[in-house]
């Protein structure tokens, strides 16, 4: 066990040498010409100039904002573009969705993440259109950071631990200003709807900037024996659903707030309000994050072996938390439209769930292949989640009686290589139709695709 951890220690040694020889030349969008011409993210701009987001004609748009290593703001005009844009959006009761990017990306024009977002919002609008018939704005907000610290190649991939804490420090930075005015206007207008959604790094940013958020909500969850509490989803929100994708960050940190889920009991109609999606292929978090953690961690002292553990394995890769399967099932045909019967809290109850809207399920941009519909499947029978975590199974019931609610509003679930091949591929477009189509379900009246029967 020590010399193991030595070892990585070691090798984790010699590589932060390496990386250390290597220049490293910041980035932000203000310096990019291509992308204030084309409109995608104007930096400055005066207070006369509307974006698009105030054209009633367009029913989607997106802007940006930066940050540096160290949390703090690019440009404040950024920020103000932002948060006053969306603030016009929410008073609408239109939807925010917020993505905060992850390893080897920034807000570059052009950028791999940037391009697929925006092409993300702009299917959740089509869709939310189609479905529901409604003309709600769609309101796409990029958090751009230095994703990429080390263009050079091999180095750029021996970044992960330094990248690491970089995303921790912008989190507790000036992103916690955007976090909290967006929650602001959320709580204002009712019918507005925010989602946030953070991949590897840009997990880790999300998450500590509103992990404190995350305790609050599920504090002033209503209980089932509440008296005039009214139904859960009516009451005041700070946001609709935080999604983490392939999150870059150890189980330990989000302990306190799974044992605080699964200590009480929840009404009926409680919604998720945190969704972790990781794939068993993610090798960055599967087998890079443990080496990392392995070498800042060697000198802990651990009151048992169950901490150690948890403090060195990424959240979707410790199983004893996985919640949820995703895999592509041929039970799960193409063409099951959203009902407007179900809820989105059904989602959280049911042992399976299809997410197969054909509306959603668009064919992938780079081969051409039609995406696949994917059957999410809660792991409380031995075998219901044997494909990506073996034998576990989580006892339901009452809290009470020390068993994990049914409605607990965190959702760990592990996909297969099928639905998310690895680390970046957050946008291929079976990923992308089921990110999308469980972010409308959120957003959306709520209502949720048939379970099978």
């Amino acid at each position: 066990m020590w010399a193991k951890r030595i070892w990585q220690g070691f090798m984790a040694v010699v590589i932060a040498g390496l990386i250390g020889c290597v220049p490293l030349v910041p980035y932000h969008a203000d310096q990019d010409k291509v992308a204030e011409e084309n409109g995608v993210t104007p930096a400055p701009v005066p207070p006369t100039q509307k974006n698009d987001c105030y054209d009633e004609q367009k029913k989607t748009c997106s802007l940006f904002v930066e940050y540096d290593d160290f949390g703090h703001l690019f440009s404040r005009a950024q920020l103000n573009e932002v948060t006053n844009t969306a603030e016009h959006v929410s008073k609408n009761n239109g939807i925010v969705v917020v993505y905060v990017h992850g390893w080897h990306h920034n807000a570059k024009s052009g950028d791999p993440d940037l391009t697929a977002f925006h092409q993300a919002i702009e299917n959740a609008g089509a869709l939310d259109r189609e479905s529901y018939k409604d003309k709600r704005k769609v309101m796409g907000i990029y958090v751009g950071w230095r994703g990429e610290s080390v263009s050079v190649m091999p180095f750029s991939l021996l970044t992960f631990w330094d990248r690491k804490n970089t995303a921790h420090a912008i989190g507790d930075g000036a992103v916690f200003e955007l976090f909290r005015k967006l929650a602001n206007y959320r709580e204002q207008n009712p019918k507005s709807r925010l989602v946030v959604v953070g991949h590897s790094f840009g997990a880790a940013v999300t998450y500590s900037s509103v992990a404190h958020s995350i305790m609050d909500q599920i504090i002033d969850d209503p209980y089932p024996t509440a008296p005039n509490s009214g139904p859960s989803q009516d009451k005041s929100k700070r946001w609709d659903l935080v999604v983490l994708v392939n999150p870059a960050f150890e189980a330990m940190q989000v302990r306190p707030h799974f044992e605080l889920a699964r200590s009480r009991d929840y009404k009926p109609d409680q919604l998720p309000h945190l969704i972790i999606v990781t794939s068993q292929d993610d090798w960055a978090t599967k087998t890079a994050f443990p080496a990392g953690r392995n070498l800042s961690t060697i000198f802990k002292k651990y009151a048992d072996p169950v901490s150690a553990g948890m403090n060195t394995t990424a959240i979707g890769h410790y199983i004893p938390y996985v919640t949820h399967q995703l895999d592509v099932s041929e039970k799960c045909k193409v063409g099951t439209e959203i009902s407007s019967v179900n809820k989105l809290g059904h989602v959280v109850a049911a042992s399976t769930y299809c997410f197969g809207d054909k509306r959603a399920l668009l064919p992938d941009a780079k081969t051409g292949k039609m995406a696949n519909p994917v059957l999410l499947t809660r792991c409380d029978n031995k075998g219901d989640c044997g494909v990506v975590a073996g034998n576990h199974t989580i006892l339901r019931g009452s809290a009470s009686e020390g068993k994990t609610p049914e409605k607990m509003p965190i959702m760990n679930i592990r996909t297969t290589g099928a639905v998310m091949a690895g680390h970046n591929d957050i946008w291929n477009s079976t990923m992308q139709g089921f990110l999308v189509q469980f972010m409308l379900l959120t957003v959306s009246k709520p209502v949720a695709i048939p379970s099978i029967q």
